[in-house]
């Protein structure tokens, strides 16, 4: 009697509780720190509050893994993770994994230590992107001079030491980039993209890619998107 007593007590907590959040790995791309990271498991940054209302309404217990862009993407196509963020949307990643929709838009801008030309209309300038990174789409010239890094930090310091002419990034990492030197460089506008995160096809089931799609239209709806932009 006992038993069976304790087995319906434990049973009706777990109908009070609601139901119990889903372990999703989840790949955060590296050298964002003042944009979005992770320290003892929860997201910090400026783009935090936004992933985390989607983890919330969606039911999920995110598990980080913090990689480089490339391999996240990597991990994304094999499976390894079922989300990788924060990413842009492009014809590349659709085919490595399901857009979750539009969180939020960000600006891409060139960045240069000297004033240039309408870079559209410039060609021969060497740029630096890193490695897998959809900005170098905005790169119109038919052979550009790329060189691709791992870490977003490396770029600034070739850009410093006259290695580019110019990079591209998102606008909303410029400042954490250069800090104090952000005042030094110069910028033109390269482009806009929806950002939000990618899914993995190998393992999470449709009605869990569409509940975290549910997810990202409600949270895209709050007033954090117009603080973003």
């Amino acid at each position: 009697m006992r038993k069976i007593s304790y087995a319906f007590f434990t049973s009706m907590q777990l109908l009070v509780a609601g139901p119990v959040a889903a372990s999703v790995s989840v790949a955060v791309a590296e050298g964002l720190q003042g944009v979005i990271g992770y320290s003892d498991g929860k997201l910090h940054g400026s783009l935090a509050p936004l992933y985390q209302c989607v983890f919330d309404r969606a039911a999920i217990n995110p598990s980080f893994l913090q990689v480089p862009l490339k391999r996240g993407l990597g991990y994304l196509h094999s499976g390894e993770v079922s989300m990788a963020l924060p990413l842009a949307q492009s014809e590349r990643r659709d085919r490595i994994g399901e857009f979750a929709g539009e969180l939020f838009s960000t600006r891409y801008v060139f960045v240069s230590n000297r004033p240039l030309p309408p870079i559209s209309e410039t060609s021969g300038l060497k740029f630096g992107v890193p490695r897998s990174f959809v900005g170098r789409q905005f790169i119109l010239e038919k052979d550009p001079l790329i060189e691709e890094v791992t870490q977003w930090s490396q770029l600034v310091a070739m850009l410093h030491y006259d290695r580019l002419d110019a990079v591209i990034l998102p606008a909303l990492l410029v400042e954490d980039l250069f800090g104090p030197d952000v005042v030094k460089v110069f910028q033109q506008t390269a482009g806009t993209l929806p950002v939000s995160l990618y899914l993995s096809r190998e393992n999470l089931e449709s009605e869990d890619m569409d509940k975290i799609k549910r997810a990202v239209k409600s949270c895209r709806t709050g007033d954090l998107v117009s603080e973003l932009q």
